[in-house]
């Protein structure tokens, strides 16, 4: 399960966002309370898309990064009770690095590589 993720330009009201958290369950992705547009909701998305292998953060929403720079994105899963750290940064997509708990590079996976870990994990929970 996805505990949480991080990036220093998700941001809000040009402050950096602390991690966003994730629980059990269902989890939801809300706009403000008027309702409007074009504030990182579907961008939001695209970077869990990013945690789990994806690759439209990079090539759908090529604009944001390009605008943004290249970054990296922070996620920990939790299987069977046990922390799993990594960061994927845009400048090399096709690498997962695997983290000790302060992010410190331990590993590096290809994607093809993280996306097998990945789905062995979710097949023995």
């Amino acid at each position: 399960m996805l505990l949480e993720i991080f990036c220093d330009k998700f941001m809000e009201n040009d402050q950096v966002r602390p991690a966003v958290k994730f629980h059990k369950g269902l989890n939801v992705v809300l706009g403000n309370k008027l309702g409007a547009n074009s504030i990182g909701k579907s961008t939001f998305l695209l970077a869990i898309d990013f945690a789990f292998g994806g690759d439209d953060y990079i090539f759908k929403a090529a604009d944001i990064w390009r605008n943004v720079g290249n970054h990296t994105v922070f996620f920990v899963f939790e299987f069977k009770n046990h922390k799993y750290y990594f960061s994927r940064s845009t400048q090399n997509f096709q690498k997962v690095n695997e983290c000790d708990e302060n992010y410190t590079n331990i590993k590096e996976l290809s994607i093809e590589e993280y996306k097998q870990w990945l789905g062995a994990q979710y097949q023995i929970t």
